[in-house]
């Protein structure tokens, strides 16, 4: 028979797996000195951008990785939060940076997204880039200038012809 802390351990790790699998990777971070207050705040601005942060154990959430294959990390140290990203993984990552520079608590430590590890250097230059919504409407706006000013250029033209077509014919009626 499994005593009752161990069935709950055991729900942790599971829930734990079910967050990893069902996301595109997460972001490790010291949430020490923050206040509950704080704390939910950050959860809300993170919910907003399809992004999940749960306090998990360091020992419980190395056993989900190991036992779902995730071998790139060594070892959890320190008061750790583990936000879960299902939608755009860069805009949870400058929630979070912000948040972090405007409380002045709190760091960054690592990240797995799509496969990939990142330490906090490299999630600090990734929290800069734009979003894919941003990269998107840059490239939509670099597509759209050119048939803008062609469009732009043949309405210029129509109406010069429009112009000359106007003054020929007022001559002919002198």
């Amino acid at each position: 028979m499994i005593s009752p802390s161990k069935q709950k351990k055991i729900s942790i790790v599971e829930e734990a797996k079910n967050l990893i699998s069902n996301s595109k990777g997460f972001y490790v971070i010291d949430y020490k000195g923050w206040n509950v207050a704080e704390i939910n705040n950050l959860r809300r601005k993170l919910k907003e951008k399809q992004a999940q942060m749960k306090v998990i154990k360091n020992t419980l959430f190395t056993i989900a990785l190991k036992d779902l294959n995730i071998n790139v990390f060594e070892k959890f140290e320190g008061t750790n939060a583990f936000v879960f990203v299902k939608g755009d993984e860069v805009e949870p990552l400058k929630i979070i940076s912000e948040f972090i520079k405007e409380t002045n608590k709190g760091a960054l430590k690592v990240g797995y997204i799509n496969g990939v590890k990142y330490d906090s250097n490299q999630l600090e230059v990734l929290s800069k880039l734009p979003s894919i919504n941003e990269l998107r409407a840059k490239v939509v706006g670099a597509i759209n200038a050119p048939i803008y000013n062609l469009v732009y250029s043949l309405k210029a033209l129509l109406i010069n012809l429009v112009l000359v077509l106007t003054q020929i014919k007022n001559k002919k009626e002198e």
